[in-house]
């Protein structure tokens, strides 16, 4: 009897996470649509890099030219700036701002795309006593705002691919 109700519980605890919607971070819901994207960039980088990977993944084919037959994504640039946030009374950095800017285009087959930028901002702490913490803890954010700049790429190329039409 537990046997039996150990089951229904499983069955019903999936059926459950399956209705509201959950599904694996990183897990891409890509339009059946789009079989091959083409992903150019005019320099190697962290986040062409993660965009690829995660295309592959999705069992998405990449290609690195531009074909206008295919849905494309075009990284124009990526700059990381760092800008002091606080400063304590004496004068020295309490805390840094990370901006991250990243100009791309998305385009469907056979059509014009527009430039769109993303900015995100991160802040940390700066501990002067501690430079090889803050240096881990800055690579850290950096990937942590590559991660999100793929996954708000991914949704606009998701949502490019319901607007188009064959």
């Amino acid at each position: 009897m537990k046997n039996i109700i150990k089951k229904f519980f499983i069955i019903y605890m999936f059926i459950f996470i399956s209705a509201c919607g959950y599904n694996l971070r990183g897990a891409l819901d890509i339009p059946t649509s789009i079989k091959s994207v083409s992903l150019v960039s005019t320099s190697y980088s962290d986040l062409v890099n993660s965009i690829s990977m995660s295309l592959v993944a999705g069992g998405i084919e990449v290609q690195s030219l531009q074909d206008k037959s295919l849905f494309g994504i075009n990284i124009q640039s990526e700059t990381f700036d760092r800008r002091q946030l606080t400063i304590s009374t004496s004068g020295r950095v309490n805390e840094y701002e990370l901006i991250y800017r990243i100009s791309y285009q998305i385009s469907a087959p056979k059509e014009d795309a527009k430039t769109q930028t993303i900015t995100l901002y991160r802040d940390y702490a700066y501990d002067e006593n501690n430079v090889m913490g803050n240096t881990d803890r800055e690579d850290s954010i950096k990937k942590e705002m590559i991660s999100t700049a793929t996954t708000l790429i991914f949704n606009k190329l998701k949502a490019s691919a319901k607007k188009y039409k064959n």
